[in-house]
């Protein structure tokens, strides 16, 4: 008779109990750390601009905004708050009622961004894995009950195709914002140059092109229903940007995390800027006024 399959030695039981002797929490650790930090900085900055309870001792009603630097004739507008929406002011702005000046303009758009991340399939597996142990690492316990899907609340990460649409409007959007940032303007005068914070808005367009592009459900609807790569010139042009897609997918996890820290930091530098806190200057490293 043949051997009967051994099946493998039970798992240890317990918070964190596990066999493995290599240094497996510091992932885990470290996930927790960056996305909790980037959480937390990204809700008190969208939250600082708004007009109520302890935010309205800072940005607008304090009297000096922190979304854009204007002190030099250009406009940096941090992505944090583009498209930059104020009740009563501008084409959008005129759009929202003023019942609703209160809130910060980050929090009429932060939803779509912050959607299309949090629902994105590598943010999942991190977050799933740092904060809610499922599974915190390889043989490792779990000290919740079995993983039982995405189910009830978590059906909203079938939003994700859907967030990815509104992200590839958005691209063009800080595209634009880029452009405003060269160009230069006092009174009659007109003049282009660049700054490091338009330099900031340039990487940050190029750092979420190369994550939105590299999505999973982008490359799904650019190649996933193809079944003749060369049959026709729509067969091959879709061919060469499903391989242009699936090279930076290959490299997804670099393109999410790397992008979410390059937003945070240009917020940060346009933050400082006008902040008379930290008092720093836009340095202008080409032309301008």
């Amino acid at each position: 008779m043949t051997e009967g399959i051994k099946l493998p030695l039970p798992m240890k039981k317990g918070f964190a109990a596990t066999d493995r002797v290599d240094a497996w929490w510091k992932g885990p650790t470290a996930m927790v750390a960056y996305l909790g930090f980037m959480v937390a900085y990204a809700t008190w900055r969208g939250m600082m601009e708004s007009d109520f309870w302890y935010f309205e001792e800072f940005g607008r009603s304090a009297g000096h905004q922190t979304m854009a630097i204007e002190s030099q004739g250009s406009h940096v507008l941090s992505p944090l708050f583009s498209p930059l929406i104020i009740p009563g002011e501008g084409t959008m702005g005129s759009l929202v009622p003023m019942w609703l000046a209160w809130m910060s303009p980050a929090m009429f758009i932060l939803i779509f961004p912050a959607g299309f991340r949090a629902t994105c399939y590598y943010y999942r597996k991190a977050y799933y894995r740092a904060f809610m142990q499922q599974p915190t690492g390889c043989a490792v316990s779990k000290p919740w009950d079995e993983y039982s899907g995405e189910t009830g609340l978590l059906l909203v990460q079938n939003l994700h195709r859907y967030f990815m649409y509104v992200m590839l409007i958005y691209l063009p959007i800080l595209s634009w914002d880029f452009w405003l940032s060269v160009n230069f303007h006092e009174g009659d005068v007109d003049a282009y140059g660049i700054s490091f914070g338009s330099i900031c808005l340039l990487v940050n367009v190029l750092m979420l092109a190369g994550y939105t592009f590299g999505c999973h459900a982008f490359r799904h609807v650019i190649g996933g229903g193809s079944n003749n790569w060369t049959g026709s010139p729509i067969g091959r042009i879709k061919y060469r940007l499903w391989k242009l897609s699936t090279s930076l997918n290959e490299k997804h996890k670099e393109w999410a995390l790397y992008s979410l820290f390059w937003v945070m930091f240009t917020d940060f530098y346009i933050y400082a800027c006008t902040d008379p806190m930290f008092g720093w200057t836009d340095i202008i490293l080409w032309g301008g006024l």
